[in-house]
């Protein structure tokens, strides 16, 4: 046999291993020979409390001369740790190879006479004996700092011997500490245990997240797009996709760990999203035609993956035989404990220590991981793991994935034998979302045993798990990629690609006849440098409501001090005084513009200010705010001249003001099918021209850009010829219709207590020539006596 030690020596040079060798006792404290250690009598090497001569007084019929004749005799340790191939019952039968063992002081007679005893004990007795010797030998008594200093050979190997062990166990658990990616799938599969699921279920959906999609969370915008609501996910949110799923309590096919996961996820309304999405990838099926030999050969190929999945179900299998003797090993075994007591050992220690220099491991901190804590001792909060929290996390990660993997379908084909009959069975396989894919090979001849060398097919799925073909790009436009998992990926998220990647290599295989081992990197297209502000999203789609609902009570304000000079007489008091119409109307909107342009202005300040809009022109803004007052300022006009009382008109005024608002909510709803004529036509209300505007600016400031000088006339949406300079433009054209329209209708109408002129008072030469109309008019008579009036002279 080699020697152990020397077989340590050479392995001091070695790269670290990644795996642990299986090093016995022997290994551990033989020691070339050294008759100091190894040819000692047997009571030398047990414990002082030793039970091993009491079992053999008791329980092996010995006599008390025999058993004192063994605890005197010497026993060569290293010999009998090498081992023997023969049993322990036909090796003291064989007096030879006892004599190799044993010493006996009294000679030949002596000695034989001790094989004779030993060899009329049973094979059973023999074997405990045996187990109890080496549960109880004394170490540390053995290797004392006397001997092991008398014999510094002695040291030195049993040295090399531990820290090789130490140096390699150090890297096994450094490499098994360092799989990040086990350690948090290991946290993720805990937090799918029924327990979690009911007490924390948005940590475990994150966990459920994590492990589909490698994300703790749904990936893309830290606000929903409003992309999202043209989609059926609403529908999904609310429950009403129109595919509830069936009654799991009576499906006998599903596991009861399957049955309380899904429910889990079916609590959740964006779980449920998520669930439904992938629930075919779970247990959907793969519909193929033509049901031909050619075609079954590949589809056969392409549900190899999921066969695969099998090999999770036997490795449990697996470690539920295996695993119960890992534990006992390291709770039992003589190695182990050896190994302990050596590593605890101060002399050692010092020489594992060095080697273990630059790793994080000691020679104490090894002795701990090695340590079996007592049965329900509670773990203290960041104390390091030792070998049974490890044991329990693998044994915890290796059922959890069995019984994920008994979630999924591992025969998911179908065939059929037109694309016809795939339509319908799909159809059908929908109401329960078990639909996953259909596959139709376009061959050129069915009949054919074999594929064509240039194979043909398509892929056949539900139009909510991938992209819409009709949909040529977004209806709302937000800065950065196509990243959005739900909306953007659907490709991905649905399934296609992976279909397609498994018929590619199925092809691929059968043609060739090489399996293909590369994989495959998907990377999206990079995108150039984008703002992310969450803000601006929300200004873009909230500033005109915020602003039109800012300046709601200065315009109901604003209409009833107008329709309150009427109602108390003060316009014609004015009038008679001499004052002019036009002066008056001036004098109302010099009064008006000044409380809105300091609001507007002290807007833009905090915005400025407060690094809201860094990168718009604050003068741009202002001028564009400036526009936004004076059409509303007019509209006001417009709204007094259909009230006569003050407070009626306040209170209406400012629902019609509001209700102007409205349209630009369908404009942006319709906007891909709105031209730039429907939105100039829409822009004729002051508020819609206002938020085509707000939109605008704010989507240049989303771009990093901002509103400037430069870019009035240019639209930040391709392919727009509607600007910022329209909107502008069109405020500007709302103001004049709105004056031209206050000054028709006060002219036509002016109340209660006005003169009011013909409808086609603007086709009178005479008003347009400065001529009063008033001189054309009659003057009715004064009230007479017979009326009962005075008459004044």
């Amino acid at each position: 046999m080699p020697n152990p030690v020397r077989g340590a020596q050479k392995r001091q040079g070695l790269k670290p291993v990644t795996g642990l060798r299986a090093y016995s006792s022997s290994q551990l404290i033989c020691v070339n020979g050294s008759k100091q250690v190894s040819n000692l009598p047997v009571e030398e090497y047990l414990r002082a409390n030793e039970t091993f001569s009491s079992f053999l007084l008791t329980n092996g019929s010995l006599s008390s001369v025999t058993v004192s004749q063994l605890l005197k005799a010497r026993l060569n340790f290293q010999v009998v740790m090498a081992g023997s191939e023969l049993q322990l019952k036909d090796l003291v039968c064989n007096a030879s190879m006892l004599g190799r063992f044993l010493t006996v002081d009294g000679g030949e007679a002596a000695m034989n006479d001790l094989q004779t005893q030993l060899c009329n004990v049973s094979a059973d007795i023999l074997k405990e004996a045996e187990r109890i010797f080496l549960s109880q030998l004394d170490l540390p008594k053995l290797l004392t700092r006397e001997r092991l200093m008398a014999n510094t050979e002695d040291l030195r190997d049993i040295s090399l011997a531990v820290m090789s062990v130490s140096q390699e166990m150090a890297v096994l658990i450094d490499d098994f500490s360092s799989l990040s990616s086990f350690a948090d799938m290991s946290a993720a599969l805990s937090l799918l245990s029924p327990a979690n699921r009911s007490a924390l279920p948005r940590e475990s959906f994150r966990a459920f997240s994590r492990i589909m999609c490698g994300h703790p969370e749904i990936g893309g915008e830290r606000i929903p797009s409003l992309n999202w609501y043209e989609d059926n996910d609403i529908k999904s949110f609310l429950g009403k996709n129109g595919t509830e799923d069936k009654d799991l309590d009576h499906d006998n096919n599903t596991t009861p760990f399957c049955k309380s996961l899904i429910h889990g996820l079916e609590s959740n309304p964006l779980s449920r999203i998520v669930w439904r999405g992938i629930k075919p990838l779970f247990i959907g099926k793969l519909l193929y035609t033509p049901d031909t030999p050619a075609v079954q050969e590949v589809m056969k190929e392409v549900n190899k993956p999921f066969e695969d999945l099998q090999i999770l179900q036997d490795l449990n299998e697996a470690w539920m035989e295996v695993g119960p003797r890992v534990k006992y090993y390291m709770e039992n075994s003589l190695e182990i404990q050896l190994l302990q007591d050596l590593l605890k050992r101060p002399e050692v220690a010092v020489l594992v220590n060095l080697r273990l220099e630059n790793t994080t491991w000691t020679a104490s901190r090894i002795a701990r991981f090695l340590s079996t804590p007592p049965p329900g001792t509670p773990k203290r909060p960041g104390a390091p793991p030792n070998w049974l929290d490890i044991y329990n996390n693998l044994g915890h990660t290796i059922s959890t994935l069995s019984q994920v993997s008994e979630c999924f379908s591992l025969n998911k084909l179908e065939g059929l034998d037109t694309e016809g009959q795939m339509v319908d069975r799909a159809l059908e396989l929908l109401e329960d979302r078990q639909f996953w894919a259909g596959v139709v090979f376009l061959l050129p001849n069915s009949s054919s045993p074999n594929l064509p060398p240039h194979v043909k097919y398509k892929i056949r799925m539900d139009i909510d798990d991938v992209t819409r073909t009709n949909k040529i790009k977004d209806r709302f436009w937000d800065p950065g990629p196509a990243a959005d998992p739900f909306n953007d990926m659907r490709y991905i998220w649905g399934g296609f690609v992976y279909v397609q990647d498994l018929v590619e290599r199925a092809v691929s295989r059968i043609l060739s006849g090489v399996q293909q081992t590369t994989g495959i990197y998907i990377q999206q297209m990079p995108y150039p440098c984008y703002v992310d502000d969450v803000f601006l999203r929300v200004l873009n789609r909230s500033l005109p409501l915020f602003m039109t609902l800012a300046w709601i009570y200065s315009v109901a304000m604003i209409i009833k001090g107008v329709v309150y000079e009427k109602e108390a007489r003060l316009k014609e008091t004015m009038r008679i005084m001499g004052l002019g119409t036009g002066t008056l109307w001036l004098s109302w909107f010099i009064s008006s513009i000044v409380p809105f342009l300091v609001s507007a202005g002290l807007l833009i300040a905090m915005l400025k200010v407060g690094d809201i809009l860094p990168y718009s022109n604050p003068l741009v803004v202002f001028f564009f705010l400036t526009a936004f007052a004076t059409a509303t300022i007019m509209q006001c006009f417009l709204i007094s001249t259909f009230f006569s009382k003050a407070n009626l008109a306040a209170a209406c005024g400012g629902l019609i003001y509001f209700g102007l608002y409205l349209p630009y909510v369908l404009c942006v709803a319709w906007r891909d099918r709105l031209n730039t004529t429907y939105k100039v036509i829409a822009s004729f209300l002051s508020p819609v021209a206002f938020g085509f505007g707000c939109e605008y600016f704010s989507q240049y400031e989303e771009q990093g850009v901002g509103i400037q000088w430069y870019n009035l006339r240019s639209s930040p949406v391709q392919g727009d010829s509607y600007s910022f300079t329209t909107s502008i433009v069109m405020l500007y054209v709302d103001a004049f219709i709105y004056a031209t329209a206050a000054w028709y209708i006060e002219a036509v109408f002016p109340g209660e207590y006005g003169i009011p002129r013909p409808w086609y008072f603007i086709f009178q030469i005479n008003y347009w020539g400065g001529i009063p109309l008033e001189a054309g008019m009659p003057i009715p008579p004064a009230p007479g006596e017979q009326d009962g009036g005075t008459t004044l002279v």
